[in-house]
């Protein structure tokens, strides 16, 4: 199979493939040497190895830079997207709560307020970004005395889908 050259833009930082044919002193030239597409500044593609960014970091492609007669993809860093919220099986959450012997209290708090109790019921399972549940937790560290730590360790077993 034929290697492939590219021309590249430095308006659009992509890569474009170079005509079969060029135009040379001596008139159009069909399939071109390296040479002959070197001229007009078309080189092959190097294979692709993306670098592993950072602590926190993510690659992100930006542009091509001309190296050992080929088109090398130069990538650049950026912080890397937060995760997603974990989503919390309520069947594992009361049963984390209940190893506890803290269901009875926290379904007691879900119940003394207004409409808790009735959207706890009808959730399919709870996302770690739903306010409810960060009141929840800010009233069982405050009614239980529990720690971030008490708190962390229930919620982990309570991860949908976690082992």
């Amino acid at each position: 199979m034929a290697t492939q050259y590219y021309t590249y833009s430095p308006t659009t930082r992509t890569l474009a493939p170079a005509p079969k044919a060029v135009r040379t002193a001596n008139g159009i030239v069909c399939n071109p040497t390296a040479a002959q597409y070197a001229a007009i500044g078309a080189y092959p593609l190097a294979a692709d190895t993306p670098p592993t960014p950072p602590e926190g970091k993510v690659a992100i492609p930006d542009g091509y830079e001309l190296a050992d007669s080929a088109w090398h993809r130069v990538y650049r860093y950026e912080d890397a997207p937060p995760p997603p919220p974990r989503t919390f099986s309520k069947y594992r959450l009361v049963r984390a709560l209940q190893a506890d012997n803290v269901w009875d209290e926290v379904k007691a708090w879900l119940q003394s307020q207004e409409g808790a109790w009735d959207l706890y019921l009808a959730a399919e399972d709870i996302s770690e970004d739903e306010p409810l549940l960060a009141q929840g937790i800010a009233a069982v560290k405050q009614l239980l005395g529990w720690t971030d730590e008490q708190v962390a360790a229930v919620l982990d077993a309570a991860v949908a889908g976690g082992a």
